[in-house]
């Protein structure tokens, strides 16, 4: 489930600052909608001594079930003598239907946090009251956007821009490794950079579904983690999906869900559109089933080329092959080199020997180790303890 359709049906009711007054004490400063916990006295009494709780709880993550409502917040203190009393306390947070999940907001919350901090270290952003008088306003635009779209890009000054997204309830974002190949799934024109982060924006003209990560990092000139975790997040929003490295060497075979495209006329017409050679008359479903059914476990994209030269006159076999990735119509059959012998001697093993364990697939092993495919094969020929397992 997208994040614009499940926060439609799972809203945030409030948003809030609260902070500990020198003189007042604890206190909800802002809020929006404008007194919505402070008119709720019963919700208020239940959840006021964790607003602003003992300096045990500072930096942790708090929820609190109370009068129908879910409270959620992540008080923050700093020690700094600038402060009236050598510290500062607040906390921004929100509240949600008891019978909502919480799980989803968490890491907007957190995320929250960490800018606010940031920016109090860095201007007293939160505490001045200059400053502190635009937080209302920021409140609002959060709450609102995040309502609308289930994400929100809120500038707060000239170097921060505030990016929160809602995480609806959802399987674990894949893993990213370097070898993997992301693609969108979505055209560029419709991906708003303004509502991604700086990574993101840096990442995104590089994706182009036939790099593999380590490349992109390369070619972006930027930390390859912070790159697979940015493309994790893509992942996780559906934004790409990740595929194999194409060449012409792999094998693929059919998948049950091939019949979809036989049932489906608007896939039909969508696969027709994105595998058809530029210049060249369209492809028929005729030519993508035969294709597609001529894949199977011995015959590489080379061989299927070979064998269907009329089919592909209108068709790109890339795109045949991303496309059915994409939507699960084929899978890939994966080479892995696997060791048959154990006198691998610490001394003697090769670089390559280390990737025999069977967890490695040769472009993976490829990848890592910076050579051809064909290097590969070569590598495995020469070396009498190294055998190859297809699955």
């Amino acid at each position: 489930m997208e994040a614009q359709e499940y926060i439609q049906k799972h809203p945030i009711e409030c948003m809030f600052f609260s902070e500990f007054h020198h003189k007042q004490g604890p206190k909800i400063t802002h809020q929006f909608p404008p007194n919505y916990v402070t008119n709720e006295r019963e919700l208020l009494q239940a959840v006021q001594d964790y607003l602003i709780p003992k300096s045990g709880l500072k930096q942790k993550l708090i929820t609190v079930n109370a009068i129908g409502k879910k409270v959620i917040g992540c008080p923050v203190f700093i020690d700094d003598p600038h402060y009236q009393r050598n510290g500062y306390i607040f906390n921004f947070g929100l509240v949600l239907a008891n019978i909502h999940k919480s799980s989803p907001c968490i890491p907007l919350i957190k995320k929250l946090s960490s800018y606010m901090t940031e920016l109090e270290r860095e201007s007293y952003f939160v505490s001045n009251e200059t400053t502190k008088s635009l937080i209302p306003e920021i409140l609002k635009k959060m709450l609102t956007e995040l309502n609308e779209k289930g994400s929100c890009s809120i500038p707060v000054n000239k170097s921060t821009t505030i990016y929160l997204k809602v995480f609806p309830p959802c399987i674990s974002p894949p893993d990213v490794y370097d070898h993997h190949v992301p693609i969108l799934t979505i055209s560029k024109d419709d991906f708003d950079l303004e509502e991604w982060d700086l990574t993101t924006q840096l990442v995104l003209p590089f994706i182009d579904g036939f790099r593999h990560v380590k490349k992109i990092a390369m070619l972006a000139d930027a930390d390859p983690n912070l790159i697979r975790i940015c493309i994790q997040n893509l992942a996780f929003y559906n934004q790409i999906k990740l595929i194999s490295i194409f060449q012409y060497s792999n094998m693929y075979i059919t998948t049950a869900k091939l019949n979809q495209i036989m049932e489906n006329p608007r896939l039909q017409s969508e696969c027709l559109r994105f595998i058809a050679k530029k210049g060249h008359q369209l492809p028929t479903l005729h030519d993508v089933m035969t294709l597609y059914c001529g894949l199977s476990p011995g015959v590489k994209v080379q061989d299927l080329c070979l064998r269907h030269q009329n089919e592909m006159t209108r068709v790109n076999e890339q795109k045949l092959i991303q496309f059915g990735l994409i939507h699960n119509l084929i899978r890939r059959i994966h080479m892995y080199p696997v060791k048959i012998s154990t006198d691998f001697s610490y001394r003697g093993q090769t670089e390559l020997q280390r990737y025999t364990t069977g967890q490695h697939s040769a472009e993976e092993v490829c990848c890592q180790l910076g050579i051809s495919h064909s290097e590969l094969l070569s590598r495995i020929e020469r070396d009498p303890n190294i055998a190859i397992c297809w699955k």
